[in-house]
């Protein structure tokens, strides 16, 4: 035998081995199939599951159970949706009417817009008013305050009236008291006179009687004097001003009144300053 034949019987040796190892594995995995259906699980071996006829009616259970199960819950399903189409149908009306009451507030809201803004400029229109209002109170009020000046300073002057007024009535009252007198006193001299063989038209008319008073007020180149009409002086009368003795000057008579004269000093007599309070007389003594 030469070498490629050993190979052969060698091969066909092992070839022997692998099927005979082939068999027995198939031999000790046979399963009867029969039993393996029909196995229940009191049969069943530590680690061993029962027959599959028995799953499958587990299995057959399980399903009913679960369409029964599907059945409940597509019920539920379908009450729930119904129930949900209920709400949904309730949340659209409630929607409906909220879009509603939602537009009548936009209207509300826009409407009371409206209101305030006429508030607003209605306020503004106020304002303006009262500001105007304001300027032409203070404007009367400084008119009124004007006038109640003006009132005050004519109540003064009413009032300092009244009481030139009651004096004016005191002194005529004194005037035509002294008027009565000297009208009898000049009665008294005509009567006096016609005794004498004498009467108004013989006398003197540049003849000045002799008069004695004093200065009661200087003012620049005129003095006052403290006799007047009443005590014989007369406009154009002249009189000589002295002071403790020393003569001081010359004043002619241009204005008379009753109790006071305004005399104008001649200016080529002057010997010194007239003074409130010097003497004077329209005689001088020797």
């Amino acid at each position: 035998m030469n070498y490629l034949g050993k190979i052969f019987v060698f091969a066909v040796f092992i070839m022997s081995l692998v099927l005979m190892t082939f068999a027995g594995a198939v031999f000790l995995s046979h399963t009867n199939w029969q039993d393996e259906i029909n196995r229940q699980p009191a049969e069943c071996k530590a680690g061993q599951l029962p027959g599959y006829r028995y799953r499958l009616d587990q299995a057959e259970k399980e399903r009913r159970e679960l369409q029964e199960e599907i059945t409940r819950l597509t019920q539920r399903v379908a009450e729930s949706e119904q129930a949900r189409d209920q709400v949904v149908a309730k949340l659209q009306s409630a929607l409906s009417q909220k879009t509603v009451e939602l537009d009548g507030l936009r209207k509300e809201k826009a409407s009371r817009e409206e209101a305030q803004q006429r508030a607003i400029k209605d306020l503004e229109d106020a304002q303006a008013s009262l500001k105007e209002e304001s300027a032409t109170v203070e404007r009367l009020r400084g008119e009124v305050r004007e006038q109640q000046k003006q009132v005050d300073e004519r109540v003064d002057t009413a009032s300092q009236l009244s009481v030139e007024l009651q004096q004016t009535k005191a002194l005529l009252a004194v005037a035509a008291e002294r008027q009565e007198q000297l009208e009898k006193q000049v009665a008294n001299a005509r009567i006096l006179l016609q005794q004498s063989g004498l009467t108004l038209d013989s006398l003197p008319k540049d003849r000045v009687p002799t008069l004695d008073g004093a200065v009661t007020a200087v003012a620049d180149d005129a003095i006052e004097l403290s006799l007047g009409a009443d005590d014989g002086l007369q406009v154009g009368h002249a009189v000589e001003v002295y002071r403790a003795g020393e003569y001081v000057g010359r004043a002619v008579v241009r204005l008379v009144k009753p109790d006071r004269a305004v005399a104008e000093l001649v200016k080529e007599f002057s010997r010194g300053i007239v003074q409130r309070g010097d003497k004077f007389t329209t005689r001088l003594k020797s």
